[in-house]
């Protein structure tokens, strides 16, 4: 039988919760252009059937704070196989007056019977742009709840960088597997980034039983401005226009995920 892969998303997103090192001046910034508060609203569809075993869809769409001018246009471009795989271009033409953004990428709900997450990236522990000597290219897995760490004021955590693939799967090895072009970063929770942001202690937060995944393009280094120098400028994200893709394809076993991302690198 068919199951529920996606709950929500895959849709585009900006905000993270703010780290010890944000908050003292670029969360405020943050806040001020609405990037925790941001509204979508579609502005087209356009659906087109290239052959029986191809369809694209394109959706224009703009994403900002319903109080806040500046924003970002986004379009996302899907081609959709018969093969089950979905190639994903997305673009995002950021307002040039915003700040330095904490993230660009997509976030996506998933059920929460798949909740064992294996990466083809940077680890085993956490790791961001500016934070990711000490973390070596392997293939890593885990729970989902292991990739959690408690700092005692809950943030953005558990982060990985230059994922070439990652895949959500149940016991069975059953899920969803994410390629990147060429590389993303990647994080998974049981809690939704506004749970995040809103506790100020860790055991307010509650488990969910949905996994809120995040693809990333890139999310802003971490700095040290809770005790020393803000993010380097080389590791912040400029309001810039960007262009990312992801493939996604649900899967019946982790090993098909090894042998397709190597296809589907050749696929592109």
């Amino acid at each position: 039988g068919s199951s529920e892969l996606i709950k929500s998303g895959p849709q585009f997103n900006s905000w993270r919760a703010p780290t010890e090192n944000d908050t003292p001046s670029m969360a405020v910034e943050w806040r001020n252009f609405g990037l925790d508060r941001i509204v979508h609203e579609i502005e087209g569809v356009e659906v087109y059937r290239i052959e029986p075993q191809l369809l694209r869809i394109r959706v224009k769409s703009r994403a900002n704070a319903p109080d806040v001018k500046e924003g970002f246009r986004c379009q996302y471009d899907y081609a959709i196989y018969g093969s089950g795989d979905v190639l994903m271009d997305v673009d995002v033409v950021p307002s040039v007056k915003l700040p330095p953004l904490p993230r660009i990428g997509l976030q996506l709900s998933i059920p929460g019977g798949y909740d064992t997450i294996t990466w083809y990236g940077r680890g085993p522990q956490e790791n961001y742009i500016d934070r990711k000597e000490g973390a070596p290219v392997g293939i890593y897995r885990g729970t989902v709840e292991e990739q959690y760490v408690p700092y005692i004021v809950p943030q953005e955590n558990g982060n990985k960088t230059d994922v070439r693939w990652a895949s959500l799967t149940d016991e069975d090895g059953k899920g969803l597997l994410f390629v990147g072009m060429p590389l993303f970063e990647v994080s998974v929770h049981h809690f939704t980034t506004e749970d995040l942001t809103k506790a100020k202690h860790t055991f307010e937060l509650k488990r969910r039983d949905d996994i809120t995944l995040n693809i990333d393009y890139r999310q802003s280094g971490l700095g040290g401005a809770s005790c020393g120098p803000e993010t380097l400028i080389q590791y912040q994200i400029k309001p810039q226009p960007v262009h990312f893709s992801i493939r996604m394809r649900p899967i019946s076993s982790i090993d098909i995920a090894i042998e397709l991302s190597k296809q589907i690198i050749r696929l592109k």
